[in-house]
């Protein structure tokens, strides 16, 4: 398995599953004389986190027993909150065996049994979180990001990763990176982040190839260069990383650093999207909608829009409207009424075309009733954008 900062990774869920003489906080290395003791474990002397015990439970810092509690899946169970207490070979969140190489990231435990309810784990997960725990504030972003034992909310999982990342935490790094567009500006535009993907590109991290592949792609840091943006993007798509392999499959789709070949990029949108990759999930179903690398199939393309409309993702949304509102792909008639609820999906989150197709929703009366003032709202959020369609209705309402 990959190391980040020492540690494990697991390539199921990107849990980083610690290293031995490391405080997982500030990453200060333990003094061989044993530290200050506090509730049995030992303290870090630079930021004073206790750094553990064996025999307490990491939740609820319980004892364990001196007889070997009740064993489930090879691991010990603390007796007063069910918590799994850890199995050398393990993952302790998704208990997927550790791998001697990085597999790649995949969905965050969304194929995962769970030895407790989700609710109740969500509610463990949070006491922990809220007491600093780095693995913990991780953890419960992801339950609010895919909405496990808990309800959906991407912003709260985005804070929670935040949390996490202020502690070092390299899975809560890279799940920012994918998801939080004001934290990758602000850590992509500049040669010193150039530098340190560079360092851990070369050491085959996939992470950083991905980041350095965006560099290149988008000259921040460094002078831009697509074939070079090519080069990283398909290293990291080789060891499996999604993000990389969505890059490299548009790469490929319109000959960008590399030679137009529209069967690849079908073939590398497929992988990242069998992964959860939202936009690569939406530039396979556009590829099956107009035949492009693929036999053409609409049923195909609804399929893979309204996974990636399901996790977010506007363009999808917007694509997935459209079917409904003509009635391609769905098996059914037109459906107004679903095509006006993904258009506004989208709309909310600022997606122009899809401001444009709902204010003319509602100009006519299509799947909502007709409000004209409603509509000039609409149209007024695509114009500001540079719609010029949108501009022109809005003259024609005297708006």
């Amino acid at each position: 398995m990959a190391n980040r900062n020492g540690g494990r990774v697991c390539p199921k869920c990107g849990m980083n599953l610690g290293q031995k003489h490391l405080c997982p906080i500030c990453d200060n290395p333990e003094p061989e004389s044993e530290p200050e003791q506090r509730r049995g474990g030992r303290i870090c002397p630079k930021c004073g986190m206790n750094l553990g015990q064996k025999h307490l439970c990491p939740i609820c810092d319980n004892p364990e027993p001196e007889s070997e509690p009740e064993q489930r899946r090879g691991g010990r169970i603390c007796p007063k909150c069910g918590m799994n207490l850890g199995q050398k070979h393990l993952c302790p969140v998704c208990d997927k065996p550790e791998q001697k190489h990085d597999a790649g990231a995949s969905d965050f435990f969304r194929a995962a049994s769970s030895p407790v309810d989700r609710t109740e784990a969500v509610n463990r997960y949070r006491t922990a979180a809220e007491r600093g725990d780095a693995e913990a504030q991780y953890n419960l972003g992801g339950c609010f990001f895919y909405g496990l034992g808990v309800e959906e909310n991407k912003s709260e999982a985005v804070k929670w990763w935040r949390r996490a990342e202020a502690q070092g935490h390299a899975g809560a790094r890279n799940k920012l990176r994918e998801y939080d567009i004001p934290y990758r500006k602000m850590n992509e535009n500049d040669t010193a982040a150039v530098n340190r993907y560079r360092t851990a590109a070369e050491r085959g991290d996939a992470e950083a190839q991905s980041r350095l592949g965006e560099c290149y792609f988008l000259g921040k840091g460094v002078s831009m260069d697509k074939a070079e943006a090519v080069k990283w993007y398909r290293l990291a798509a080789e060891q499996g990383y999604r993000m990389a392999q969505n890059n490299l499959g548009y790469c490929y789709s319109k000959g960008i650093g590399v030679a137009e070949n529209r069967t690849e990029a079908v073939k590398w949108y497929r992988l990242a999207a069998e992964q959860g990759n939202a936009e690569a999930q939406n530039n396979l179903g556009y590829c099956y909608s107009e035949g492009i690398g693929v036999a053409e199939n609409r049923t195909e393309a609804v399929k893979w829009y309204r996974l990636a409309a399901e996790q977010g993702n506007a363009k999808a949304q917007y694509n997935l409207g459209y079917c409904y509102d003509r009635g391609t792909g769905t098996g059914l008639s037109p459906n107004k009424a679903e095509a006006v609820k993904w258009y506004r999906k989208a709309a909310e989150q600022g997606f122009a075309e899809a401001q444009y197709i709902l204010g003319s929703c509602y100009e006519h009366g299509e799947g909502v009733e007709e409000d004209r003032a409603e509509a000039a709202k609409w149209y007024r959020l695509a114009a500001e954008q540079g719609n010029e369609n949108a501009r022109e209705k809005l003259r024609n309402l005297g708006r």
